[in-house]
């Protein structure tokens, strides 16, 4: 655990290669680091497949078949959420309708399904997904709740938002 600042503990930063059989480590990673936290067990695994949604649109968007590229994963506390923030520095590429099966293209959706504050930047430098939810330490054995109707908030940052 790296302490930044007095509001932020960051406890998980690495870099992969954007590889799609690097995703299940990245699970194992991310599932090890938040089990220590104040969510719920359920929250627990909505934030893993949250997470395993951006990274898996990294590595399937960012990036051309034969150009190498990496993700890169930082996980941090600020004093009422978990951040998860997820990158790449490639440039984004529209799936090819032939080759994409009818199951694809429900990556954001779900992560705005499963977590409060999803928030995407794209730009010349690659993408940047933010994942935020809250914590609160006194919700860790809350039951599940019920799932989410209608839909869920997304934000986008515009060129002059930044």
């Amino acid at each position: 655990m790296t302490t930044t600042d007095p509001d932020r503990t960051e406890f998980l930063h690495l870099t992969l290669p954007a590889d799609p059989a690097q995703l299940p480590a990245l699970r194992r990673k991310v599932r090890r680091c938040v089990a220590g936290l104040p969510i719920p067990p359920h929250q627990q695994s909505e934030t893993v497949l949250a997470v395993d949604e951006a990274a898996a649109n990294a590595v399937q968007h960012a990036y051309a078949p034969d150009e190498p590229g990496c993700i890169e994963l930082t996980i941090w506390t600020e004093p009422d959420a978990l951040c998860i923030q997820i990158c790449d520095h490639g440039h984004w590429r529209e799936p090819r309708p032939i080759a994409d099966p009818p199951d694809h293209g429900f990556g954001i959706t779900l992560m705005q399904r499963l977590v409060d504050g999803v928030f995407i930047e794209r730009g010349t430098s690659g993408t940047r997904v933010l994942l935020r939810y809250p914590i609160d330490p006194s919700d860790r054995d809350q039951p599940p709740p019920r799932r989410r109707t209608g839909r869920a908030r997304h934000r986008r940052r515009s060129a002059t938002q930044r």
